[in-house]
């Protein structure tokens, strides 16, 4: 099997070579054939991941030849339980499955993949709850003589679509235009319905 790996420490006083040859020692053990290792050292709330962005163009432009993407735990790539599906969609459309050596989480499995759909099971009631919460309060307001909503901000959707086709993030497809991350995400989202 043909596999990325991706590592990251939170400061420059953690040390990588921990996860490095557990990464290593894992492929070894499994055969797998590591065609290229990324490396940070932040924080994963930092919007600036140079060797995850630089991983993420990578995978755009050689899916194909990329059968999974190795990490030693899952909050090495995700910054919360969002973070997470949106990684493992993003994979799962491409063809690439996600192994978590430390969390004994493999997508290759069916037990992994059944993890995974759970976990986003519970992210979609979770948003389910929170958009029927949100449109009661809207309701509660609009009787009370609110106004609820801010104007629709126009974007260059052809501009925003070829970036992403680049495998530029989303995060930085925001800065650039001076939005939210989510406001991009939802655009997509809105073109692909």
């Amino acid at each position: 099997m043909k596999v990325i790996t991706y590592a990251r420490v939170s400061t420059d006083k953690q040390d990588l070579d921990i996860q490095r040859e557990k990464l290593k020692a894992e492929c070894i053990y499994k055969n797998y054939t590591i065609y290229q290792a990324f490396e940070d050292v932040g924080s994963g709330k930092s919007i600036v991941r140079k060797d995850f962005d630089r991983m993420w163009q990578y995978i755009v432009k050689f899916h194909k030849d990329i059968d999974a993407l190795i990490i030693w735990k899952l909050d090495r790539i995700g910054r919360s339980l969002k973070d997470l599906i949106y990684i493992s969609e993003e994979l799962e459309l491409k063809g690439i499955d996600l192994i978590s050596i430390s969390d004994n989480i493999n997508t290759t499995t069916k037990e992994g993949r059944l993890f995974f759909h759970l976990l986003g099971a519970i992210a979609q009631y979770e948003r389910e709850l929170i958009i029927e919460r949100t449109k009661l309060g809207i309701e509660r307001a609009k009787k009370n003589g609110k106004i609820c909503h801010r104007p629709r901000i126009e974007l260059p959707m052809d501009e925003i679509l070829r970036l992403r086709e680049l495998g530029v993030p989303l995060t930085k497809i925001a800065e650039r235009f001076n939005v939210s991350d989510v406001t991009i995400w939802k655009r997509l989202k809105e073109i692909e319905a």
